[in-house]
């Protein structure tokens, strides 16, 4: 498979080496304004890279549009007359809607995917959208090239791509801020920093192993370490008591929030 990368940013390259190490067959060519990432692609994967647009695009099975929302509908503008009809256009714009690319763009066989961060350490979630006019060619190859960072999951209706990102896809920063609080806190108990740190990372990074492997419900597993009137019972009484639970949810739906506001802003432009 040809794809065109639309940007060589974090994400882009993330996608990139996913694809390297997973050893496809993929023929990979990129565009982006800024010489030092283009250079790094061409060496670190042998990727073609551009700074302009031009027939080389209508070359691919698949363009990817790794850009910034803000710059979408320019870019867009920029590189349709260049893009076959029979290209699948994955986008990984946040906030974005398939009908406002359709109508950017003038192409039909258009994905959404909203990954997340852990993607640059081969261990991302993606949610994934289909377009009314994407067909299973382009399901196919959008799910091929995302699972070479990570786990993907399809939904039905664009506006559950609201909820990915008020999880998985923001999730990561509610992790680094537990992780920040439960280091500072250790630090405050009388760790070193370093020690707080490592203390907090294998912490997090053993819990979710562990979670992961076993299967088991994630009430399961808290009960499974909660003895009644032991020490982490007192810990979970303090997080239950300072009402963590609903702490969480409207961290969420604000996040969803958000999300949708984004969306309404670019799908009226």
């Amino acid at each position: 498979m040809k794809i065109a990368f639309i940007g060589g940013g974090n994400m882009a390259r993330a996608i990139i080496g996913g694809l390297a190490a997973k050893k496809t067959d993929a023929e990979i060519a990129v565009k982006d304004p800024n010489a030092d990432k283009r250079d790094a692609l061409a060496r670190d994967f042998g990727a073609q890279c551009f700074e302009q647009a031009s027939d080389w695009i209508a070359k691919a099975d698949m363009v990817v549009l790794a850009v910034k929302p803000q710059v979408l509908k320019s870019c867009l503008q920029e590189i349709a007359p260049f893009i076959s009809d029979s290209a699948t256009v994955l986008s990984i714009a946040a906030a974005v809607p398939v009908e406002s690319i359709v109508r950017w763009s003038g192409k039909t066989h258009v994905v959404r995917c909203l990954p997340n961060t852990p993607a640059m350490v081969g261990c991302g979630f993606s949610g994934l959208y289909a377009g009314a006019q994407a067909d299973d060619v382009d399901k196919n190859r959008a799910e091929a090239v995302m699972k070479s960072v990570g786990r993907v999951l399809w939904v039905e209706d664009e506006d559950r791509l609201h909820v990915v990102t008020g999880g998985p896809g923001s999730g990561p920063a509610y992790v680094f801020l537990f992780m920040e609080a439960l280091s500072s806190a250790l630090e405050n108990a009388g760790m070193s920093k370093s020690e707080a740190h490592e203390l907090a990372l294998s912490t997090v990074e053993g819990a979710a192993l562990l979670a992961r492997r076993s299967g088991e419900d994630f009430a399961k597993l808290r009960e499974n370490v909660t003895s009644k009137g032991g020490t982490t019972a007192k810990a979970v009484e303090a997080f239950e008591d300072g009402g963590f639970r609903d702490l969480v949810d409207a961290a969420v739906q604000a996040c969803m929030n958000r999300s949708r506001e984004m969306s309404r802003l670019f799908g009226a432009s």
